[in-house]
């Protein structure tokens, strides 16, 4: 091959990466002054004039790359302790969105999520979800592409519906997330939305389906300024009651017939650093186990 070949190939495969990086979508945050917004899923306070809409989502099934059959968008804006969230599913026939009941972490009916890189590692995410009825469902991205549903994080979500279609609005800890100390961060942040009744699955930062990654391609989340990483303690205490019911046995003070059963007892999850939690129990449950 002759040199002229070789850097012909070069500068078109400079141009390929180029193009590649282009397509990365940014969304900028700002940080709200005064009153926090009340979680209601209105979205009527001032407060959310801080940023614009975002939207323009592509369709990733069934169509994949065409443009969805309803418009999605979003805002993002946060304070030095909690991030807020307000997804707007524009629906032209209000009437036929699905709001189903279940139980947390199933997708049932519509559903919108956003999720956050906030190590910014290309491999680890954080994802908070809701269906239109206000169910949550919630996981964590692990090695780009393995989810795992069973982290349940402590946040507040509502949704409503109205003629536009429906609302949902949050309130995320940042004691929730996982990120540096650095004063600038950057984030990967993707959004989604799910239309049941077309089986339409659209999203924020397109990701082909034949891709091998997720997280790492992922759209990136610029704004988030000098706010420091959070200490997450959560106790759930537990406390067990019953009554045993049995023969009395005449002359035995201790078989009496009645029995009372009671014990207690308390889960813990400490973070001891951003990137170490201790998990504990006193006196477990293995009942419940």
């Amino acid at each position: 091959m002759s040199v002229n070949s070789k850097l012909l190939i070069l500068c078109i495969l400079c141009l390929f990466t180029n193009v590649i990086q282009a397509q990365v979508r940014v969304y900028n945050t700002s940080k709200l002054e005064g009153k926090a917004p009340i979680i209601d899923g209105l979205i009527s306070e001032d407060v959310w004039d801080t940023v614009e809409w975002e939207g323009e989502f592509t369709q990733k099934e069934p169509y994949e790359n065409q443009k969805p059959s309803q418009e999605t968008a979003f805002k993002i804006i946060y304070d030095d302790n909690n991030l807020y969230v307000a997804i707007r599913a524009y629906d032209t026939e209000p009437e036929k969105i699905e709001r189903r009941l279940s139980r947390r972490g199933n997708q049932d009916g519509d559903w919108v999520a956003i999720a956050f890189s906030s190590y910014n590692d290309k491999r680890t995410a954080f994802s908070f979800g809701v269906t239109a009825a206000g169910v949550k469902a919630d996981g964590i991205v692990t090695n780009d592409v393995d989810w795992d549903n069973t982290w349940q994080p402590v946040y507040e979500v509502k949704t409503t519906i109205d003629g536009e279609g429906w609302v949902a609005e949050m309130k995320i800890p940042l004691n929730q997330l996982r990120f540096s100390s650095n004063a600038k961060k950057v984030w990967g942040l993707e959004v989604m939305r799910s239309l049941f009744r077309k089986e339409e699955f659209s999203v924020w930062q397109m990701v082909p389906q034949d891709a091998s990654g997720w997280v790492s391609l992922w759209g990136e989340l610029h704004g988030i300024e000098n706010i420091k990483p959070k200490k997450e303690i959560a106790l759930t205490p537990y406390v067990m009651g019953g009554l045993e019911k049995s023969v009395k046995e005449e002359g035995n003070p201790y078989e009496t017939g009645t029995k009372w059963i009671n014990n207690a007892g308390l889960d813990g999850k400490i973070a001891v650093t951003n990137n170490l939690t201790l998990n504990f129990t006193l006196n477990p449950d293995f009942g419940q186990v």
